[in-house]
């Protein structure tokens, strides 16, 4: 990646501000009077304008909503793989609903759209030009555009720098982006897991962790039926306005360590989360002698001196049942 576009795209800026510096270089060099570009977001499983350079906001949500799902243009750039494509490339694109119902009354007469495409198929999102003048965009602005275009869905792909976080911290992991109701997007397999975790797993998690945003976690521990889980999680800030992705989860399969049983970890959580020894065996149906020897117990093995040690640690390595702490609903406070 060489010129101008590849200094924009390869900064360390942020997302919003590399598709910003993309669409005045872009501006500098390809006649246009708008032009944006907007970005599938596969959270939300909808497309966000994350740059905007002078469309009027009806044209923006048009582009995000009924072009995508209805305009014959960008059905034919996606069924055939197409480049940029013009109105007049396209025929009797004129005498349809996007031209005549949105962008004429806008003020535009002439304009292009082309799909972001990364080398491996992933669709990014697309990039829109349009002009007031119908001598352009130019074969020469087309050209510019299909060589940037590439480019551009490679830095500018919604989940190209979580997975990369992902495969830095834990390439063993299968990973999740998440936003904070739940909604999930797989990242990547993992190298150790081979098969897709449940999304419904995952979203209720993703949950679990906001319901738990106060005790400041991230880690849990979670039983699929088939084996333990173990989810870590990394907060992210956001990269654009709308941006949807709250977090990265990570999740390898993990038998609890220590020897730790699962009652343990049941009455450890609710200990965590400030439960007293008759609170825990009233929540778990034991008694509260018991409640006191699964503590004791798990105390000896993770070789904690006192009762807030052992939570403190508990917390650091991730012991918290989600299940448990899911049944809580936020109710209390840590008790570390």
């Amino acid at each position: 990646m060489a010129g101008i576009y590849g200094d924009v795209l390869g900064s360390a800026m942020s997302m919003e501000t590399r598709a910003h510096d993309v669409l005045d270089a872009l501006g500098s060099r390809a006649a246009s009077s708008a032009s944006a570009i907007c970005l599938w977001d596969p959270i939300q499983r909808r497309h966000v304008g994350v740059a905007n350079r002078d469309y009027p906001d009806q044209v923006m949500e048009h582009f995000n909503s009924w072009f995508v799902d209805n305009d014959p243009l960008f059905d034919a750039m996606r069924v055939h793989g197409l480049g940029a494509l013009r109105w007049r490339d396209f025929p009797d694109y004129r005498e349809g609903y996007s031209v005549n119902k949105v962008f004429r009354p806008a003020g535009f007469d002439e304009g292009l759209s082309a799909r972001l495409v990364t080398a491996d198929g992933t669709y990014v999102g697309t990039i829109h030009v349009n002009c007031d003048d119908p001598r352009y965009p130019s074969d020469a602005d087309v050209a510019e555009i299909n060589a940037l275009r590439a480019q551009m869905a490679e830095q500018l792909d919604f989940s190209v720098r979580p997975r990369m976080v992902a495969e830095l911290v834990a390439p063993q992991a299968q990973a999740w982006a998440v936003d904070d109701h739940g909604r999930v997007h797989l990242l990547r397999r993992g190298d150790t897991t081979t098969e897709e975790l449940a999304p419904g797993v995952i979203g209720d998690l993703a949950r679990t962790f906001r319901t738990a945003a106060a005790f400041a976690v991230d880690g849990l521990r979670f039983h699929d039926g088939t084996s333990w889980l173990h989810v870590r999680r990394i907060g992210t800030s956001p990269r654009f306005r709308g941006d949807s992705l709250g977090a990265v989860l990570l999740v390898t399969r993990a038998a609890l360590p220590l020897g730790i049983t699962a009652r343990e970890l049941d009455a450890l959580t609710l200990a965590v989360c400030g439960l007293t020894n008759t609170q825990i065996a009233a929540h778990l149906f034991i008694s509260a002698r018991t409640a006191g020897h699964h503590l004791e117990s798990v105390s000896a093995k993770m070789g904690a001196p006192n009762r807030a040690a052992c939570a403190s640690q508990a917390v650091a390595l991730g012991l918290l049942s989600a299940h448990v702490l899911r049944g809580l609903g936020g109710r209390r406070s840590l008790a570390v």
